[in-house]
């Protein structure tokens, strides 16, 4: 403000106004503004470059200005100049109140310092003061009576000698009672020492044995956990054997129904040989092995194979069927699942002769496949068979017409079932079957109730452990309040004063020299270790040896 005030002092100097009112005309885009920070002082501001200044820009004019223009010009003058030296005067007003402010902050701060001199030198300074004071009152009896100077000189000489010799020796005396209280201090330095040696100890002791009891702890725990794992791998696995053993069991049993189930007599006489295919003892189809081939493939299928078997145990090429002459012989193409015959597995690519009412299963499937082969009618004789013993040539005397006997090829011999035994059997492997599975089911829920108790007599025996914890721990602190209000009640009997023995303090020292030490301050007994020491064990507590634990903390 006081920059723009003397900025237009100078240019009025520089430049007078003449008598008649001028207004400026500014250039092209320029405009003349009012402050808003500043009400009174104006600067100039081009919108179009965005551009401001106090000066007035280059190319201004001073045009005389009409009468309303003057008068205005006149007036906004007017209120620039009051507005101006009203600023002045409110600035100076505040400087001088800043000024006496901090004059009387700084005049505050002397007096507390000060206050605070004089509060720490009051003691130091007491003699001097009196001194002061009996030097101000001589004066004023000097003023007064001067017939008794001569007296009163010899009086304050002879008090100022007093004063010095009774100065003197309270000075020997609290140089003294000082030695003796750093003495004490020495001592009872010594003893805080001994003391913290003593419970370091004590404390090293205890922690040794809690963690000694603490690896106990975790190597019983660690031993229980190892053997609990060992019984739930042993149960694992004598429950998982178990399992085995039952599902070969269950296993066996339905192959054995399977392998035994009651097969009707061929359906219907064919020409060819043929696999009869059943489950559960009734029949599903029918596979021919006839016409011009002389092998067929038996496989998954559908593409590629003679019988197909559309399940994902049968590979792709299972089994092939071959035709030797008049005999068939069936062989195992390696297959994943295998192929049996007659409850018997057959070994990969090993050829087996196919024979009248023989069984097979492919790849361990329900089905069973009965081999059949064509039914061969029997021709009627026209005559009677003659009978005649084979002796030499007698026979083809009798017979010279008829033609030489062919060799007949034995007919093999079916497997003989017993339906009514294989359905007593498999009646009585699934009563067994159920016995076992009820057993089974009884075991498990035994377990399960066995598991059950067991977890809760675990609970159980986690909580009583829980609960004795609380209540030792709450026993250990009762002991250790009841042993610090026993050291309160000690360290406050000692510290009260006895009766008659209570002196007048001498100034510049606390206690009279001849006053007795307490108890804290003795020398410390020599250090011993002491017998008393509680037996710490974590998770147990002692009531017997409640006194003596007592002993030992009221000792600390």
């Amino acid at each position: 403000m006081s920059s723009v005030i003397d900025f237009v002092s100078e240019s009025l100097k520089r430049n007078p106004l003449p008598r008649q009112a001028l207004r400026e005309e500014l250039p092209t885009g320029w405009k003349k503004i009012e402050s808003r920070t500043k009400p009174g002082t104006y600067y100039y501001a081009h919108p179009a470059t965005n551009r401001t200044q106090v000066q007035p820009p280059s190319g201004t004019k001073q045009v005389p200005a009409n009468g309303a223009d003057q008068k205005s010009a006149d007036k906004a003058q007017e209120d620039e100049a009051r507005k101006s030296a009203q600023l002045a005067a409110e600035k100076d007003q505040e400087r001088k109140r800043k000024y006496q402010e901090v004059e009387e902050e700084a005049e505050a701060e002397e007096e507390l310092v000060e206050e605070e001199k004089r509060r720490i030198k009051a003691a130091k300074k007491a003699k001097e003061l009196e001194q002061k004071r009996k030097q101000e009152e001589a004066a004023r009896l000097e003023k007064e009576r001067k017939e008794l100077e001569a007296k009163r000189e010899k009086e304050r000489l002879q008090r100022e000698a007093e004063e010095r010799k009774r100065q003197q020796e309270l000075e020997a005396l609290a140089e003294e009672r000082r030695k003796k209280e750093a003495e004490v201090r020495k001592k009872e330095q010594e003893a805080q020492r001994r003391k913290a040696m003593v419970f370091e100890q004590h404390s090293i002791l205890q922690r040794k044995l809690a963690e000694d009891a603490r690896k106990k702890q975790e190597q019983e725990e660690e031993e229980k956990k190892k053997k609990a794992a060992e019984e739930k791998v042993q149960e694992k696995e004598q429950r998982t054997e178990a399992d085995e053993a039952e599902r070969k069991a269950k296993a066996e049993k339905l192959d054995a129904k399977i392998w035994n189930q009651k097969i009707p007599d061929m359906m219907e006489p064919t020409s060819s040989p043929c696999f009869e295919v059943y489950k559960s003892g009734k029949h599903q189809r029918t596979h021919a092995l006839g016409g011009d081939k002389s092998s067929w493939i038996i496989g998954r299928g559908p593409a590629g194979v003679d019988i197909a078997i559309g399940n994902p145990r049968i590979s792709r090429k299972h089994a092939e069927v071959t035709s030797q002459g008049p005999l068939l012989f069936l062989n195992d193409l390696g297959s994943t699942y295998g192929t049996a015959m007659n409850k018997e597995k057959l070994e990969a690519k090993s050829p087996v002769e196919l024979v009248n009412g023989a069984r097979f299963r492919f790849g361990g499937l329900p089905e069973l496949y009965v081999y059949r082969e064509p039914v061969e009618e029997e021709e009627e004789p026209s005559s009677p068979p003659v009978e005649a013993e084979v002796t030499g040539t007698a026979l083809a005397e009798d017979a010279p017409d008829l033609p030489p006997p062919a060799p007949v090829a034995p007919e093999p011999v079916a497997p003989q079932i017993d339906a009514e035994a294989a359905a007593a059997a498999a009646a009585k492997a699934a009563e067994e079957a159920e016995a076992e599975d009820e057993a089974r089911i009884k075991r498990i829920q035994q377990k399960r109730q066995e598991r059950k108790a067991a977890e809760a007599a675990e609970k159980a025996l986690v909580a009583a452990k829980k609960e004795e914890e609380r209540k030792k721990k709450q026993e250990r602190n009762l002991k250790k309040r009841a042993a610090k209000e026993a050291k309160a009640a000690k360290k406050a009997q000692a510290s009260r004063p006895k009766p008659g023995t209570e002196q007048a303090e001498l100034p510049g020292d606390a206690t009279p020299p001849d006053a007795p030490l307490p108890e804290s301050c003795m020398a410390s007994p020599p250090e011993e270790e002491p017998d008393d020491l509680p037996d710490v064990h974590l998770g147990r507590s002692q009531d017997a040896d409640g006194a003596e634990a007592a002993k030992s903390i009221d000792f600390f």
